[in-house]
């Protein structure tokens, strides 16, 4: 298949790892890393967007640009890797099984693709439907990768490139949810770099959410376009995370964008939602809530009624409300997440349903005695 060439978009269901464009030549079943040689980035816009809780939808909007003067057809591919831990491993219909609503555009046409299946031990072997059935059968779990691939050719000029797909968020005892995406893979294609990167991230109302800093430097980089704050170094000073730093980003409403020119990226995007793990100890107002209502209340107990009241006032405190009760200013005052709000009133059938299951599930927290 001389002429052609492979690139690479990776994605790890569980932990779910995605990857910018890289450049690889196929020969038979063998996929060998190249760097492309004439094509380059000029822009990308990387949208993530949470819907129905438990789903994300990608959408990554290619500008390529193709110095040449004939047209150039590269062999693309799209790699997800195959789940891991507690998962179905084997292919439904083919296709990755969390995995879905995959579409190619390329200049305003839909591309069709194929699916093959690569051994992660191996690049250079193609694995059958009935190799991966018979790995399973004997290890219980199957260590390979699909790759979608299609043909995509760039005519001189400006080309449009746009995939989107959906997949089912991973969770864990650590993470209510996390993903990771690789960008460094971008600088495999000619210019080394991408003109112009737009990371946009819609996590949905009232949530917080945690990005590495391994591509930027401080959280004045990013934009929240809404309400919201956002704080350098949250995890170091907030949670027992031996040391480990990660930007946070409180979002009542809106958005979070980060934009970067020439950018050379030499860090990969990790963003999780963390599990609060403290089921050993009761409630108490020396402990942090985290803005999210998501999880069910992780506490048996609460140390005494002022306790058991600011978890009860935590749905009004995400939507700023401006409480007289002073043990409750008091401790919401400190969450780096409150935003006060002079003109919220507090209207109990406005609450969102996770809100009214969060209010219904503390009758169960009791006061913890004190004999």
């Amino acid at each position: 298949m001389k002429g052609f060439l492979f690139t690479l978009l990776i994605l790890l269901q569980s932990n779910i790892l995605f990857a910018n464009d890289g450049a690889y030549f196929m020969s038979g079943n063998q996929l060998v890393p190249i760097k492309e040689s004439s094509v380059q980035v000029r822009k990308e816009i990387l949208s993530l967007k949470r819907v129905q809780n438990d789903f994300l939808e990608v959408t990554v909007d290619y500008t390529f640009f193709n110095p040449e003067k004939t047209s150039k057809t590269i062999l693309v591919g799209f790699e997800a890797f195959s789940p891991s831990g507690d998962a179905d491993f084997y292919p439904k219909n083919g296709q990755h099984p969390y995995m879905n609503d995959f579409i190619v555009n390329l200049n305003q046409k839909i591309l069709p693709y194929e699916i093959s299946y690569v051994s992660t031990e191996d690049a250079k072997k193609e694995l059958s439907l009935k190799d991966i059935e018979n790995t399973i059968k004997e290890f219980d779990y199957a260590e390979f990768y699909y790759v979608y691939h299609f043909n995509a050719t760039f005519q001189p000029g400006e080309n449009r490139l746009v995939h989107t797909y959906k997949f089912r968020l991973s969770g864990s005892v650590d993470y209510l949810y996390n993903f990771e995406y690789i960008l460094t893979a971008a600088n495999r294609w000619a210019n080394n770099k991408i003109d112009d990167f737009t990371l946009t991230i819609d996590m949905g109302d009232y949530q917080d959410f945690y990005i590495n800093p391994t591509f930027f430097k401080s959280v004045d980089e990013w934009t929240v376009n809404g309400i919201g704050e956002k704080v350098d170094g949250f995890m170091k000073e907030y949670r027992h995370s031996n040391g480990q730093n990660a930007a946070a980003f409180f979002v009542q409403k809106g958005i979070v964008q980060f934009k970067k020119k020439n950018f050379h990226p030499k860090g990969e995007l990790f963003l999780f939602n963390p599990r609060y793990l403290t089921y050993q100890e009761p409630f108490s107002l020396d402990m942090y809530l985290p803005l999210t209502t998501d999880s069910d209340p992780y506490f048996e107990e609460a140390t005494n009624e002022n306790a058991l009241k600011v978890l009860q006032n935590l749905p009004y405190a995400r939507r700023g409300y401006i409480f007289s009760n002073a043990v409750l200013k008091s401790y919401y005052e400190k969450m780096p997440w409150y935003i006060p709000n002079k003109d919220y009133v507090p209207k109990p059938e406005e609450l969102q349903q996770n809100e009214i299951k969060w209010l219904a599930d503390l009758k169960k927290i009791k006061i913890k005695s004190t004999k």
